[in-house]
């Protein structure tokens, strides 16, 4: 029975932290934020954003949902979890399934106070990871050269498809990571029936009382192949 309140981005798709500052109440018991946005794959600026959670934190439970910041350049990811350590009500999560390339194995971690994981683990269902995938986490976490290769590869298909938005003049968020939504420029059902009939899946999110696509990042070479259907999608 829980009230979820949801705050719009702002104009550049990006998180509105004045309006989020805006929505908590005597009564919310947790914020989330998810920085890279999923699915704009924007980002809040890391100073703002500390000194927002930090503020946030005093008031209620603040999630930091950091599943994309990996796809950031090293000295870009400005995690929250030192906030953690520093004693703050904040919870951080991150994941394999992203730049590590672990999907298949479905883990992932979170960083909070003893006392909020005791809290958690009362809805953990039964064993959640199995050695393999556990032993796969550790030794992603060396392997940097996979995780460079990784954003390099990503962001050369990334650059490539946003500039193919911006030549068709379609609005997009600034994206940073492995995802980009623009608006769909005919029907959801469509365009989702006619991408897959031509060999390739994206999905449709409705958000501000309109369709949008949310395309997810390939190869070079797919994106490119995706570009020429879905100029015929759209056609």
């Amino acid at each position: 029975n829980a009230r979820w309140d949801r705050v719009d981005l702002d104009e550049y798709h990006v998180h509105n932290l004045e309006a989020m500052a805006a929505a908590v109440k005597a009564d919310t018991r947790m914020m989330f934020v998810c920085n890279p946005n999923n699915p704009t794959g924007t980002v809040v600026e890391s100073g703002k954003l500390r000194s927002f959670v930090v503020e946030m934190a005093k008031k209620t439970t603040v999630f930091m949902d950091e599943a994309y910041l990996e796809f950031l350049e090293p000295s870009e990811q400005q995690s929250m979890v030192d906030l953690v350590k520093q004693g703050h009500n904040v919870i951080v999560s991150r994941t394999f399934s992203k730049v590590h390339g672990l999907a298949g194995l479905r883990i992932a971690h979170a960083i909070a106070h003893p006392e909020t994981v005791k809290k958690l683990s009362k809805y953990q269902m039964g064993v959640v990871n199995n050695q393999a995938a556990l032993a796969a986490a550790r030794v992603s976490l060396q392997d940097r050269d996979f995780a460079a290769l990784t954003r390099s590869k990503n962001n050369e298909a990334l650059n490539y498809f946003q500039s193919y938005l911006d030549k068709k003049k379609w609005f997009h968020g600034k994206s940073r990571t492995n995802c980009v939504l623009f608006p769909a420029s005919k029907d959801g059902k469509t365009i989702l029936a006619e991408t897959e009939k031509r060999g390739f899946q994206i999905r449709i999110w409705d958000y501000q009382q309109r369709e949008w696509c949310r395309v997810s990042i390939g190869t070079l070479d797919e994106m490119k192949a995706f570009t020429k259907v879905f100029d015929e999608v759209v056609a």
